[in-house]
């Protein structure tokens, strides 16, 4: 069997980021649910009634109470809802929130408690309780 050469490539084909390599600061816990799908229509009201920029000039509290609202009443079969909340919570950001989220280590958050405390510790720091 003859082997290919590969053509060589410049530095900007090493050097770029690769799609593998991306992952989601979020963990997925598994679930029993295989063959479950998140409608579009879901997204939409998450995404037209509880989207959290991280202006100076939104709540983080009402954020998540209105996420919490509106996800409360969903129900996937086989899945808990702690695990439908972590996959729907980055439908709720946008702007610099997103970017945030983004921006931590992969699969640094692992649980809805996780998710919760670092994000009402980075919009509602001590100092700005106190």
């Amino acid at each position: 069997m003859r082997q290919r050469k590969r053509k060589p490539q410049g530095m900007g084909y090493y050097m770029a980021p690769r799609l593998a390599y991306i992952q989601s600061s979020i963990l997925h816990p598994p679930v029993a649910a295989y063959n479950f799908e998140i409608k579009p229509a879901i997204v939409t009201m998450i995404h037209n009634n509880a989207l959290f920029h991280g202006l100076q000039s939104e709540s983080p509290r009402e954020h998540m109470q209105r996420f919490l609202e509106l996800t409360g009443s969903l129900n996937i079969n086989g899945m808990p809802a702690e695990a439908l909340q972590l996959r729907l919570f980055l439908y709720s950001l946008a702007g610099k929130a997103l970017r945030r989220l983004n921006n931590r280590p992969p699969r640094s958050i692992t649980s809805w408690d996780d998710l919760l405390n670092k994000f009402m510790s980075l919009y509602c720091p001590p100092s700005k309780t106190a």
